[in-house]
């Protein structure tokens, strides 16, 4: 099957062989694999990734022949997503070749939502999948390129695609030893990369092709070294801190986590079931891009750990009043999501994918390889040793950096209560039920309570959890058995919104995840470990800057 593009009435590859196609035109062209020979690191960008084979191929060849300390990453862009029936169809023709390669992209491939998607599909590669426009996407990536396929559409079907922002990006990530490749000579592409400083010169095409190019990059940048992070220490043991363990590990980063306490998850993490939902806003900010593209990245990533009582169920969002319907509508309107993974429901909002696991058992689990140091309450900074720290103990961050960062704690309690009807997917109206714990209970939540810091569970917090709901739905709480509760103080920041990054020198945090810290601290773990490395980063200089812990002081 040859798979035509309806937006640009092209096909995605060679009508003769697309994947001898992709072995002349990409891999041949950038001289692989001879190129990441001598690499530790081999970074790779594509513009196109429709089906995604020159990815499979390349990843496949690097396996072949890489050393077992090397690793690859892969950047591509897509505008226009496929489905995943759809390349298992179009690719059916080399089952036999990459049929391993396949099952396991498919495993992992993202939900078809705008941003960047960090895909590690093993200890040495990765894939960042930008879904979005070529021109908004590249000036946005971070770090060096060893090699380009410039792939896309054929530049008279395509020509957004094929256009300055393209090469001069190009320039800005190459350096001495980048090369390229690509299956067009056009002359517009030619005259581009020639004036954005790469040397240029055809090769004979494939298949139906006369001609191709290929080239280097002519610029007297040299090649960065990475930093070389050989370990990290880690303040707290909640989802934040447990995420980066998890990260750094992957990163095959030597991890040593503290915490005062004497188990994991005993501050705000430690509750029994919590919810994968996204925060979105009804237009584009960097405040929805980071929930978008972290909503995405926790499901993809807890799906594949084991004994975190991980479901998706679906969360289903009350319409309770006139401005919560004009967000609905803004979301499916303005934030370019597919209708597979966000819905219209009468006048409510249904996210198909919503989930949700045990938060407790997940710290557990992300922090299973590090080495954990429990009962152990680090009061200065001095003490620690490491390549790297990373703070990321809740509120007590606050005293720790004896800094002025405005975040302060939230007290929120839940009610377990067993109702008459069970429920089967996350509900939520301002606040919220989950589907049944393993235990045979639903968590009902939360009260909100600035400043409140004492913990023990109250009757009254448990009524106004029932008596929100009751308001709220066509359902009566007010028979069910409230079995238990649990308080907690979560924290927060001045504007709502994580603070991730560096603080100064080696010292990094990771904090005020406030509600949503099951998605945020997973995808915040991930920019920190790519800013730590050097490597190329997973978002948009917009969220960067949004999160950035200093950005209080320009207020």
């Amino acid at each position: 099957m040859v798979l035509r593009s309806e937006q640009y009435d092209d096909v995605y590859f060679s009508a003769d062989d697309g994947l001898a196609e992709t072995h002349h035109v990409f891999l041949n062209g950038n001289n692989l694999p001879k190129a990441w020979d001598s690499r530790d690191y081999f970074t790779i960008a594509e513009t196109g990734f429709g089906t995604g084979l020159n990815f499979l191929c390349a990843w496949k060849l690097f396996e072949e022949t890489a050393k077992p300390h090397q690793k690859l990453h892969f950047i591509s862009v897509e505008k226009h997503p496929l489905a995943k029936d759809e390349i298992i169809e179009t690719l059916m023709p080399w089952q036999d070749d990459l049929s391993s390669y396949i099952k396991r992209l498919l495993e992992l491939y993202p939900l078809r939502v705008p941003g960047p998607h960090h895909i590690r599909l093993n200890d040495n590669v990765t894939l960042t999948l930008w879904i979005g426009d070529i021109n908004d996407v590249i000036p946005q990536w971070t770090g060096q390129v060893d090699a380009w396929f410039l792939d896309g559409f054929t530049p008279a079907k395509n020509p957004d695609m094929w256009a300055e922002t393209l090469f001069e990006n190009m320039a800005r990530l190459s350096h001495s030893k980048t090369t390229f490749a690509t299956f067009t000579a056009a002359g517009d592409v030619r005259r581009g990369l020639e004036a954005s400083g790469f040397h240029v010169q055809k090769e004979t095409g494939f298949g139906r092709k006369r001609e191709m190019i290929k080239g280097h990059f002519c610029g007297s940048t040299s090649r960065q070294p990475s930093p070389h992070i050989k370990t990290i220490a880690i303040i707290g043991g909640g989802v934040a801190g447990c995420a980066v363990a998890y990260i750094a590990n992957h990163e095959g980063i030597k991890v040593t986590l503290y915490e005062q306490g004497d188990t994991l998850a005993c501050g705000a993490s430690g509750g029994k079931l919590g919810m994968i939902n996204p925060k979105l806003t009804a237009k584009p900010t960097p405040h929805s891009d980071y929930y978008t593209a972290a909503y995405a990245n926790a499901l993809r990533v807890f799906s594949q750990i084991d004994d975190i009582d991980f479901q998706i169920h679906g969360s289903h969002h009350i319409c309770v009043d006139d401005d919560k319907d004009r967000r609905f509508t803004g979301y499916i309107d303005n934030l370019g999501w597919h209708s597979d993974h966000i819905q219209r429901q009468g006048c409510d909002l249904l996210y198909p994918d919503g989930a949700s696991l045990s938060p407790e058992k997940l710290c557990h689990a992300l922090a299973r390889e590090s080495h954990v140091i429990l009962n152990t309450l680090i009061e200065s900074l001095d003490d620690i040793e490491a390549d790297i720290i990373v703070i990321a103990n809740g509120y007590a961050a606050k005293d720790l950096l004896k800094d002025d960062i405005p975040i302060h704690s939230v007290r929120g309690q839940v009610s377990w209560i067993k109702p008459q009807k069970t429920i089967d997917k996350n509900i939520c109206f301002g606040g919220y039920i989950t589907p049944q714990t393993s235990d045979g209970y639903h968590i009902l939540g939360s009260s909100f309570q600035p400043w409140d810091k004492n913990t023990d569970v109250r009757n009254e917090d448990h009524e106004g959890n029932i008596n929100r709901y009751n308001l709220a739905t066509d359902n009566d709480l007010s028979n069910a058995d409230v079995i238990g509760g649990w308080a907690a103080l979560r924290t927060s920041s001045k504007d709502r919104f994580p603070i991730v990054g560096r603080i100064r020198d080696n010292i990094y945090i990771s904090t005020a995840h406030g509600s949503h810290g099951i998605i945020s601290s997973l995808y915040a773990a991930d920019i920190i470990t790519a800013i730590t490395t050097g490597r190329h980063v997973p978002a948009t200089r917009a969220v960067l800057s949004a999160l950035f812990p200093k950005r209080f002081d320009k207020r």
